[in-house]
């Protein structure tokens, strides 16, 4: 294999492998996955551009809440009904 191809190989394979973590960390695997083999370095900005799917506004006090959690951490409000009606 010529050193050039290797490089570009290693290369988009890095970033493809930063992007499924980043991906994994805020619950966008998939999306991770493809932007960093599709687009490379810019899909691993895109992907720390966009949101994160675990995390939803409180409905009561607006502080952000895992999307799993039964109580709101800063008002102690039931959130579980709530946040899954949506």
């Amino acid at each position: 294999m010529e050193p050039e191809m290797l490089f570009w190989l290693s290369f988009y394979g890095f970033f493809l492998v930063l992007s499924v973590v980043v991906g994994a960390k805020k619950g966008r695997v998939i999306a991770g996955a493809l932007l960093g083999y599709v687009l490379g370095p810019v899909g691993l900005i895109l992907i720390l551009c966009s949101s994160d799917k675990r995390m939803v506004p409180c409905p009561h006090c607006g502080e952000k809440t895992h999307r799993h959690s039964y109580q709101c951490q800063r008002c102690h409000e039931k959130v579980y009904g709530c946040l899954h009606s949506n």
